[in-house]
């Protein structure tokens, strides 16, 4: 079954299986029963240390996820979701406003790993984990796929240097 990652904040599904809060505090502002959380597995979270250390700064990232997944080595909570993440689906839930670089990501794929499954999988009833905010990855793309790129009239690429340069038409502006 599926690993999902999705934020506390949104709306829950029925498709969300068991919801795990992997926060090891309460997410502001925000009722117990309208979270809908069925399980608060604080156990699994970053140590308040690391947590504070890394403050969800990008330059520290890689090295979170080191000092995290070393955290997680003998976390015997870890163990009791990977077991319930091979019955059911599971979606942890975190409170952070990065939907990027947080640990539920780190721990979705410690979680794949343990499981005996790969996190990329091409079949999301196979245990992939699902990424339920898919603009974290919008600055990866390439522009003329997501319709950014400007075009002449031929549908080609225009030029970039033209592309630097003021044009009324761009901004609507009469000539």
């Amino acid at each position: 079954m599926p690993v999902k990652i999705k934020r506390v904040y949104d709306e829950p599904e029925n498709a969300d299986g068991l919801r795990v809060l992997v926060d090891r505090l309460w997410p502001r502002g925000l009722a117990k029963g309208k979270a809908r959380v069925d399980l608060w597995a604080k156990e699994v979270a970053p140590s308040g240390e690391l947590r504070n250390w890394f403050a969800h700064r990008k330059d520290r990232w890689e090295d979170f996820q080191r000092q995290y997944r070393a955290e997680l080595a003998d976390n015997a909570a870890l163990d009791e979701i990977c077991a319930k993440s091979g019955k059911d689906t599971v979606t942890l839930l975190y409170a952070a406003r990065d939907e990027c670089i947080n640990h539920a990501w780190v721990l979705a794929a410690v979680i794949a790993e343990r499981s005996g499954r790969h996190a990329e999988t091409d079949q999301p009833d196979e245990g992939a984990v699902e990424v339920s905010s898919p603009p974290c990855f919008l600055h990866e793309l390439d522009p003329a796929w997501l319709g950014t790129e400007s075009r002449d009239d031929s549908g080609k690429p225009a030029d970039p240097e033209a592309d630097e340069q003021p044009s009324h038409k761009k901004t609507g502006r009469p000539e």
